[in-house]
C-alpha cells in the first residue's frame, strides 16, 4: 500500500448550499459508486463500501479544501459522511471565513460546481473491462481530503445541480431548518 494521496475529480448528482442556525454547508455526492474514470493506464471505479472505515475512523475529521489546495487553511469540514446506494453522501460545514464566504457565493453562482476526492488506496479488486484495458476498483480507500472544485470532474456523476436559501419568512413550514428554496441550476 502506497501513502500517496491519489485525487479524483467528481461530479455529484447534486451539490446544494444550505444556511441555517445550524451553519453554512455545501452537502452532496463527494463519489459516485460504479461510475468509471479513465485515469491514463487503467479505468478506475469506487464500490460501495470503499469509504466505511474512514467514516468510521475519521468522518468529522474529513476537511473541505479549494480543489486541492493543501497550501491553504481548509474552508470547513465534515459533518456527515455516509454511504448511499448512488456513493459517498457529504455534507461539509463551511467556516465562517472570508474564503468561506467565496467558496459559498461561487458554490450559489455555479462556478465551484463539482467534488473533488483525495485517497490514499488501501484495498482494489483488479480486472479488465469489455475492451481489455485494466480495471482497477477500489474496495476500499482511506478518505484524505475533498475538494470544492470548479474543474471538468473525472466522474461525471458530481455538478451542483441546487442551490438552496435560508428564508426566514417561511420558517412555519419547517420548524427544524426552516425553509429552503431550491432553484436548478443549469450546468
Amino acid at each position: 500500500m502506497s501513502n500517496n494521496v491519489i485525487e479524483r475529480n467528481l461530479v455529484a448528482e447534486s451539490i446544494e448550499v444550505r444556511e441555517s442556525a445550524e451553519g453554512r454547508r455545501v452537502c452532496g455526492i463527494a463519489a459516485p459508486f460504479g461510475s468509471e474514470f479513465d485515469a491514463g493506464d487503467y479505468v478506475e471505479r469506487f464500490a460501495q463500501g470503499a469509504f466505511a472505515k474512514s467514516i468510521t475512523e475519521r468522518g468529522d475529521k474529513v476537511p473541505l479544501l479549494e480543489a486541492h489546495r493543501h497550501d491553504a487553511m481548509p474552508l470547513g469540514r465534515a459533518t456527515v459522511l455516509e454511504e448511499t446506494s448512488g456513493g459517498l453522501y457529504a455534507e461539509f460545514l463551511v467556516s465562517r471565513t472570508a474564503r468561506g464566504d467565496e467558496a459559498l457565493q461561487l458554490a450559489r453562482d455555479g462556478v465551484m460546481h463539482s467534488f473533488s476526492v483525495g485517497f490514499v488506496p488501501v484495498r482494489d479488486h483488479r480486472t479488465k473491462t469489455g475492451d481489455g484495458r485494466p480495471l482497477v476498483e477500489r474496495q476500499e480507500v482511506k478518505l484524505h481530503h475533498v475538494g470544492l472544485i470548479s474543474e471538468v470532474p473525472a466522474y461525471n456523476d458530481a455538478k451542483v445541480l441546487a442551490v438552496r436559501e435560508y428564508d426566514p419568512d417561511d420558517e412555519d413550514d419547517c420548524p427544524r431548518l426552516a425553509v429552503w428554496r431550491a432553484r436548478i441550476l443549469t450546468v
